[in-house]
């Protein structure tokens, strides 16, 4: 096969990729606690195997693999009761059907049920991994910075404590030697509703360092104008390979079909 086609075309493929992922962020860029994803590419690798006489292996995607800026964002003041924000290093923990998962959308609200949940109906968790139920009399929930939950009593005007938030930290995520291993063994992943995954290796522990904020959410890291700049780049680029195909498309059309000719 001809190199320069397949230059070109892995080219655009990482570029579609990377096009799709940076639309993904601004579309979650109103989400509370999202945070922006990129793509990890072979470059680096190959620019290592030409520099040590390596054939480089163009004809393999250049795509590693999704990784996660968990950048912190900024805080918005909301007035919500049940809204929460958390400033510093740290995930709420939820109760969902496949199991255990994470977040740091504090968008919480009380169901029906009287259980504190997010918007997708998941509880959240305390501390002991029981799920954490809001009487009626003790509606007006009081947070402090800790995750201590309280509910203050109308009628007696006392507070009562009704659970420890979970507050989770991975201290791989600000492990530089971990951030470095390749994206298939990430500390944490995605799941299809927007909540975190830890890999079963990954350690975790009560956050220490990370504040709960009551009235506030968190607003994804995400900066609107910077990802459509990079989108435009990105698509400019894109057209740079498809022209480059063009031309090399022309070149070898003319190579059979006038230069080797037979007179």
């Amino acid at each position: 096969m001809i190199e320069g086609l397949h230059t070109a075309g892995s080219g655009m493929l990482s570029k579609a990729a990377r096009q799709e992922a940076m639309a993904n962020n601004l579309a979650n860029a109103e989400v509370p606690g999202f945070k922006r994803d990129s793509l990890f590419l072979r470059e680096m690798r190959q620019a290592v195997k030409r520099r040590s006489g390596d054939y480089p292996d163009w004809r393999i995607n250049r795509i590693e693999g999704m990784w996660t800026d968990f950048t912190q964002g900024k805080l918005r003041h909301t007035g919500g009761r049940f809204d929460m924000a958390l400033n510093g290093p740290g995930f709420f923990a939820l109760s969902t059907p496949e199991g255990v998962q994470y977040t740091r959308n504090g968008s919480f609200s009380r169901s029906a049920e009287g259980l504190l949940v997010n918007a997708l109906g998941y509880p959240v968790l305390d501390a002991t991994g029981d799920e954490i139920h809001i009487p009626e009399p003790l509606a007006t929930l009081i947070v402090d910075a800790t995750g201590t939950v309280r509910g203050r009593d109308a009628q007696l005007g006392e507070d009562v404590v009704i659970a420890q938030l979970s507050i989770v930290e991975f201290p791989a995520l600000d492990d530089p030697v971990a951030r470095a291993r390749t994206p298939y063994q990430a500390p944490l992943s995605k799941s299809r509703d927007g909540l975190y995954i830890p890999h079963p290796a990954t350690p975790q522990l009560p956050a220490q360092e990370c504040e709960v904020v009551q009235g506030y959410l968190e607003a994804a890291n995400v900066e609107p104008v910077l990802e459509m700049v990079r989108m435009i780049d990105m698509y400019r680029a894109y057209e740079a390979d498809a022209r480059a195909i063009q031309v090399q498309d022309i070149t070898l059309d003319r190579a059979v079909n006038e230069v080797g000719r037979v007179g």
